[in-house]
């Protein structure tokens, strides 16, 4: 007997939470004990993913702004609008709310107000929704701030428990980095090319959501500082960090702990977002397995950038409605591995 659609969705919904709250918690926001991270965290593409699952924990949500007030100044907005744009996350109105929320703050103000109006959204509706999918009560005296980007919400009060991102250990490395050299690409690049012994540039810009033209160029510029080198493979050019440069920071017990979060938390997105869809929640199991091929067309790639390899069996492998029972086993078996 299949998983019910249902069963598959609260699964899902549950794994992605606790990713979530894994790595804010590592980055210093108030949460369920100690966190088992140990990789690098890639604080922007993990703020849109949580703008959009979290919408199932109000919880997590307000502890994620309450980090930003005290945290915000090191996140890259101009990356955060490359990643709706670029790389297509969904959750633009709820980033306009908190930009517009953060620009009232005076530690954080300045950074964030441009992105306050640039995602407009008419239309109201919840901006919390209950696990099963209903939405929670919209309160009478919902907060001004939300509901002008058409989110309805109670009256924000954050709690001011979140600390300050660690100085130490690796899953805050890419923040400390911003912290020692600026927020900019070169953090980043740096991080990644801790992670692999070469790499070629349009890799880089596709594994950190950024243009392949500024990639190219701040790598050209990075060379002339000795940290980085280069050499020709063909018409090709390969980047890598020079040897013992900067490994007791970025390589202290090897190659860097990074995963490529750009591609993987999209991917995340465009699951959750797939299988929680109304349209789906009455499809029986041919139609659904299906949806499930086209969701797995769609998410395969960006699983296979973020370095997964391949976790998704063929879709057309399977006849019929076996691809259903497949397409659960494996994304399942994907989810606890990360």
């Amino acid at each position: 007997m299949p998983i019910s659609l249902s069963e598959f969705k609260k699964t899902i919904l549950d794994q992605l939470l606790d990713l979530l709250w894994r790595q804010w918690t590592a980055l210093g926001v108030s949460g369920y004990g100690l966190s088992e991270e140990s990789r690098v965290i890639d604080p922007e593409p993990l703020l849109l993913l949580t703008l959009t699952v979290a919408r199932y924990d109000a919880r997590l949500f307000d502890e994620v702004l309450d980090w930003l007030e005290i945290n915000g100044n090191f996140m890259n907005i101009q990356r955060l609008q490359n990643l709706v744009t670029q790389s297509g996350f969904q959750a633009q109105a709820e980033l306009s709310a908190v930009a517009e929320m953060l620009g009232r703050k005076s530690s954080v103000a300045l950074k964030w107000k441009k992105l306050a109006t640039k995602y407009a959204r008419e239309e109201e509706s919840p901006l919390f929704f209950m696990k099963d999918g209903r939405p929670m009560p919209t309160p009478k005296e919902c907060d001004e701030i939300f509901r002008r980007h058409g989110l309805l919400r109670p009256s924000l009060q954050t709690r001011g428990l979140s600390q300050p991102f660690p100085r130490e250990g690796m899953p805050a490395l890419l923040l400390r980095l911003r912290a020692l050299f600026g927020v900019n690409l070169r953090c980043e690049i740096l991080c990644l090319l801790g992670s692999v012994d070469e790499i070629h540039p349009s890799r880089i810009a596709k594994s950190i959501g950024q243009g392949p033209r500024s990639t190219q160029n701040v790598l050209v510029e990075m060379v002339h500082s000795g940290v980085l080198q280069v050499r020709s493979s063909g018409r090709e050019k390969l980047y890598a960090l020079a040897p013992e440069t900067l490994d007791k920071l970025l390589r202290p017990n090897g190659l860097t702990p990074w995963v490529n979060s750009v591609p993987l938390f999209r991917a995340l997105e465009i699951l959750w977002l797939g299988v929680s869809d109304p349209k789906r929640q009455e499809l029986d199991a041919l139609m659904l397995a299906s949806e499930w091929r086209r969701l797995a067309k769609e998410i395969g790639p960006l699983l296979g950038d973020a370095g997964l390899g391949q976790p998704l069996r063929g879709a057309f492998s399977f006849a019929g409605e076996k691809y259903y029972d497949v397409f659960v086993e494996d994304i399942s078996k994907m989810l606890a591995s990360l």
